[in-house]
């Protein structure tokens, strides 16, 4: 298996990843918010690549965006995980990193994360690298989705179990 790199995304990958979705506005609303966390300090959006290919991605947030986690644990938190494809240690090593940058860089307690519901995949994935059910209560994930000129076509919110990990 080819070895993947995950590190801060730059100015050069968010050009590349929103000029190859010319039809999913949401989606480059989505790269450019996730920038503009990196930006100001507030986290960082890491991008994984595999043979110079971002091959997955993810924005690792200083401190959890739920207020009744960040009044228990206080952990870093990794928001809409993403590996292009499945089963090759892509997501393991953005999350990997995450934890890294969380325990090492920033002195973080814990690092978590909302899954929904109906991700029992994931939920199984994140449990066997140590990620536990934080003993609150479930969180609700509230996100828009965006037209080009930025007008908010939909908003969501959306039921998650938060798992937590202490570094």
């Amino acid at each position: 298996m080819q070895t993947v790199l995950v590190e801060p995304a730059t100015r050069t990958d968010v050009d590349r990843m929103i000029g190859a979705l010319p039809h999913a506005p949401a989606a480059q609303h989505h790269i450019r918010a996730r920038w503009d966390i990196q930006q100001s300090g507030e986290g960082v959006y890491l991008v994984a690549r595999r043979d110079g290919e971002i091959v997955g991605q993810t924005v690792l947030l200083r401190h959890s965006k739920y207020a009744e986690v960040r009044a228990d644990a206080d952990p870093a938190e990794i928001n809409a995980l993403h590996a292009y494809v499945q089963r090759q240690g892509i997501g393991t090593a953005i999350i990997r990193t995450a934890e890294e940058i969380a325990a090492h860089e920033w002195n973080r307690p814990a690092i978590g994360l909302g899954v929904g519901l109906d991700n029992d995949p994931a939920r199984i994935r994140y449990e066997r690298l140590g990620y536990e059910p934080w003993s609150g209560p479930r969180v609700i994930d509230h996100w828009t989705e965006q037209d080009a000129d930025g007008t908010v076509v939909r908003t969501h919110s959306d039921p998650c179990d938060y798992l937590l990990k202490y570094l």
